[in-house]
């Protein structure tokens, strides 16, 4: 579903606190990668969830309060996530049978950060010909790097990285994409350019993975120091 963007947020072993903490879980899909996402319908990413008392990045421990949400559907009907009425409603339009599924450790594609330059977001812009949001990428961090050349944080790759205070990030590897990366975000109308560009000529890589070495609060603006 959609992203929000954050002023702070606590970042801990698992990730950003309440990043993909809630999944829809396909029944019916037996792989290793089961969850509902906008490769199986676009208009997933127009549905928009909030926390209705979102967890403070001050907060060590959350309690499960903190996870309740609410999601606004594309027709402006809003419900609580876990409200049987709303799964059946992406049921119905998803043609899926679905369970909820909670995991305060979130469930993600492959490492808890995701991180994506500016720079990068510009040379893309400039490969495709296009003004793409920033959104259609998903990271976590967007940084503006001292060397803005697109594509700079692949040279970060095995090296640490130090976020604000303390936050620290180990950069694992370049992030491969897939098709959600071609979806407006705000129409969810495709551009298979964006696609396309990225395969052929970046490996189908755009931005990088971290794990996390050590924990903190991360607040925009922070400076992002390569150790």
């Amino acid at each position: 579903m959609a992203g929000e963007d954050l002023a702070d947020a606590r970042v801990t072993f698992a990730g950003l606190v309440g990043d993909r903490v809630y999944a829809f879980v396909d029944t019916e899909n037996k792989s290793d990668f089961p969850w509902l996402t906008a490769r199986m319908g676009s208009e997933l990413i127009l549905f928009r969830p909030r926390f209705v008392k979102p967890p403070a990045a001050t907060d060590e421990l959350s309690d499960a309060v903190d996870y309740s949400t609410e999601v606004t559907t594309p027709g402006g009907d809003t419900f609580r996530i876990d409200d049987p009425q709303f799964l059946q409603v992406l049921e119905k339009q998803f043609s899926r049978s679905l369970r909820l599924r909670f995991s305060e450790r979130s469930m993600h594609d492959s490492r808890p950060i995701s991180i994506f330059g500016l720079g990068t977001l510009r040379g893309l812009s400039e490969e495709t010909g296009m003004t793409l949001d920033p959104r259609r990428f998903r990271a976590n961090f967007y940084v503006r790097w001292d060397d803005d050349l697109p594509f700079f944080e692949d040279k970060l790759i095995g090296r640490q990285l130090q976020i604000g205070d303390s936050t620290t990030i180990q950069a694992v590897k370049r992030d491969s994409r897939c098709v959600i990366m071609t979806l407006d975000p705000e129409t969810a109308a495709p551009s298979p350019k964006v696609l396309e560009t990225v395969y052929h000529t970046h490996d189908g890589c755009a931005g990088i993975y971290g794990a996390v070495l050590r924990e903190g609060i991360v607040r925009a603006g922070d400076i992002v120091y390569a150790l």
